[in-house]
């Protein structure tokens, strides 16, 4: 029975594959019949070819790579920060309501608009980790300020009564119940560093980074490249988020065994 719903979740998502890659070829005629040239919109197999061409390129690779870590450290720094005050600000009300204004400014202010700015402070070279750290902070902040508000009362009143030291208390009372809050903003947050990170490439043409290959793309209406460079930063974002969620679940699944699930 399993193997059976394992083959026929299989065959539904190999369905659904089919139908979005039918419907991209179909656009791709629609557009080459109608204007007489394929470089509006070019069909999937035109993209995979352009793919393969720049899969052979060391530009590509190296581009991957710049901007992976690029983007990976304004994830990691934002997510420190973010926790970081998070902590800070449940454990001291006024440090909250003091950064408070900066924290909704930073969630408020569009994201091209702060590239601008932000390219009259730095280098173009960084400018990915400071758009990254600027969209990740405030969901990584949000997300774990509730969980640390959504904390079961009843059981932080036990561990006061029992005087639970603080490193006990943090590894079987706050990590376990705050981590799903964490989880789910990091699936956001992933996908929003690399759109954001990636914006900010294309604005400040840092050398060998994607949002350069991106723009050149646009420039010489390499329209096939374009969209194996688009296909490319899917895969890449949800292989980190992937990655991210899976090494989180599994600190929260070592966690409930140690200490079991305080819930």
């Amino acid at each position: 029975m399993r193997i059976f719903t394992s083959y026929k979740g299989l065959l539904w998502k190999a369905a659904i594959a089919a139908f979005w890659l039918i419907l991209w070829q179909s656009m791709a005629v629609f557009f080459a019949a109608r204007y007489r040239t394929d470089i509006l919109f070019p069909g999937p197999l035109q993209t995979l070819e352009s793919l393969r061409q720049l899969a052979g390129t060391g530009a590509f690779w190296l581009s991957i790579v710049h901007s992976l870590c690029k983007i990976a450290a304004g994830f990691v720094f934002a997510f420190a920060a973010g926790a970081g005050l998070a902590v800070l600000g449940r454990l001291c009300p006024p440090v909250r309501a003091l950064f408070a204004p900066a924290v909704q400014i930073m969630k408020s202010v569009p994201v091209a608009s702060f590239i601008v700015v932000a390219l009259i402070w730095m280098h173009a070279d960084n400018i990915s980790i400071l758009v990254s750290f600027f969209v990740v902070f405030p969901v990584v902040y949000f997300n774990l300020s509730e969980g640390l508000r959504q904390m079961d009362p009843a059981l932080l009143e036990m561990a006061r009564v029992f005087r639970m030291p603080l490193p006990k208390r943090l590894r079987a009372l706050y990590i376990p119940q705050v981590m799903p809050y964490l989880i789910s903003g990091c699936r956001v947050a992933v996908g929003m560093a690399w759109k954001a990170g990636v914006a900010g490439e294309i604005i400040g043409l840092p050398g060998l980074s994607i949002g350069e290959q991106l723009y050149l793309s646009k420039l010489y209406l390499a329209t096939a490249d374009l969209f194996a460079w688009t296909i490319v930063i899917i895969c890449i974002s949800l292989l980190c988020e992937r990655a991210v969620v899976r090494l989180l679940d599994r600190l929260r699944k070592r966690w409930e065994a140690a200490y079991g699930n305080p819930v």
